[in-house]
């Protein structure tokens, strides 16, 4: 038999939805995610390090901007692509952090509340509110990054640094797709919420 096969207990799903993120525009395909091999809890990086970006109540984690993003899409027709695009960018991030987090043998499962997520009144708010929010988690990865940056460095500290490198490409190329949308589009009456 000369047949390839795929190794049994592989995350076909987890191959299927990195295929559809980088193949979309939503994504900065030109930045690829670490392998998460040489990990190791007790190399410096701390899982903790982590929750508030990853499921934080506040207004920069990426279930804040999962729920932001899914909710403007449905309230929103006229931008109602570009958020949902953008979420499952953001999906596609939370999955990654949670995977990192539980190598460091950190916790995923935290209390979470709506109460920073925001959602405007019109389609050009909800991108500004959009524009908000990526800029907020841009700032919380570059802090991450000067934090890693400081630690000896080792395999789990160079990892680290790619994957916060691939977020934050990710999350600067939302930003600039949400004031390219913003230079494009007049609000319109019919842009006000849905209710």
């Amino acid at each position: 038999m000369f047949r390839l096969m795929k190794k049994r207990g592989t995350n076909q799903l987890d191959d299927l939805t990195m295929g559809l993120v980088n193949a979309m525009k939503y994504s900065d395909s030109d930045v690829e995610y670490p392998e998460f091999t040489g990990v190791e809890p007790g190399k410096g990086v701390q899982p903790e390090w982590f929750y508030d970006v990853y499921r934080g109540t506040n207004g920069f984690s990426e279930l804040t901007a999962i729920n932001q993003y899914v909710s403007q899409e449905a309230l929103f027709d006229d931008v109602g692509e570009l958020m949902m695009g953008v979420a499952l960018v953001e999906m596609k991030h939370m999955d990654k952090l949670g995977d990192f987090i539980l190598k460091l043998k950190g916790q995923v499962t935290q209390e979470y509340d709506t109460r920073f997520v925001e959602y405007g009144s019109s389609a050009r708010e909800a991108v500004e509110l959009g524009i908000k929010s990526e800029t907020a988690t841009i700032a919380e990865y570059e802090k991450l990054t000067e934090r890693v940056e400081d630690l000896p460095q080792n395999d789990t500290t160079k990892v680290t640094l790619q994957l916060l490198a691939k977020l934050i490409a990710d999350e600067e190329h939302h930003r600039t797709m949400f004031r390219e949308w913003l230079k494009t589009h007049e609000e319109k009456p019919d842009e006000q919420r849905k209710e």
